[in-house]
């Protein structure tokens, strides 16, 4: 009788269990499915849409961009301002050879570069609720300086920051080689007003080995997004002019 038991009570344990990895198989293959679709944005029975080439005047190769990407710029430091107008139109001010193109995710602002110095540049402003991308990938208006920091350590791109005081302002900037090509630095940064907390926050801290003052505090930026970004010639060196590696790659 106990054997007759024991049989049935092991049916009921292995009924049940067959019974639990059959709703577990079925909830994990829905959840698969669920992800699928939400990623693709596009019904199966569609053909996935195309990548596309985009074209950068100055830069060594061209770009591969998802169809609605807005890649900026499209026209690198060094080009003559026939060029930017056949891209961008008219501008909307000169003032002392600087042109100014004002759209309305951005205000485009381009400093050409002066006959035997290559210190031409193109600066990206971003207006508040607009997001573009740069030539490297990272996305103005959105991007926090620890996510560029994290895109750019894993491609093992090298990158030094610097923090200036500009009046009342504190203002932090991580400059690398752009993927325009060596020739180009990429340089992204953020203002913040100077008021007590901030000013303890950013001072220098105090180096172990011989007690003499260390680098500016770089934390304080590392939640914010930077809006502002410029694109400028350079001699191809991995030198940032001011600033030193940063601390956080």
């Amino acid at each position: 009788m106990l054997d007759k038991r024991a049989w049935i009570i092991t049916g009921i344990i292995v009924l049940l269990s067959l019974g639990a990895y059959a709703i577990w198989i079925r909830r994990a293959q829905a959840f698969y499915n669920a992800r699928s679709l939400s990623a693709a944005q596009h019904h199966a029975q569609e053909a996935a849409p195309k990548t596309t080439t985009l074209h950068v005047e100055g830069c060594r190769e061209d770009f591969i961009v998802n169809p609605g990407e807005v890649v900026e710029p499209r026209i690198a430091p060094g080009g003559t301002i026939g060029q930017f107008r056949s891209v961008y139109g008219e501008e909307a001010t000169q003032d002392d050879g600087v042109f100014t193109w004002k759209t309305d995710p951005f205000s485009l602002i381009v400093s050409p570069s002066k006959t035997g110095d290559p210190s031409g540049s193109v600066q990206l402003a971003m207006n508040g609720g607009h997001v573009v991308e740069t030539l490297d990938g990272i996305e103005l208006g959105l991007d926090s300086f620890n996510t560029i920091l994290h895109k750019m350590r894993d491609r093992k791109i090298e990158i030094h920051e610097r923090i200036l005081r500009d009046g009342e302002n504190w203002m932090y900037t991580l400059s690398m080689y752009s993927a325009c090509g060596r020739n180009y630095r990429s340089e992204y940064s953020r203002s913040i007003p100077s008021d007590p907390r901030t000013d303890s926050l950013i001072n220098r801290r105090v180096t172990e080995s011989n007690g003499q003052p260390g680098p500016l505090r770089s934390d304080i930026f590392m939640n914010k997004v930077t809006y502002d970004y410029v694109l400028r010639q350079s001699d191809g060196t991995d030198d940032s002019g001011q600033g030193e590696p940063a601390e956080h790659n």
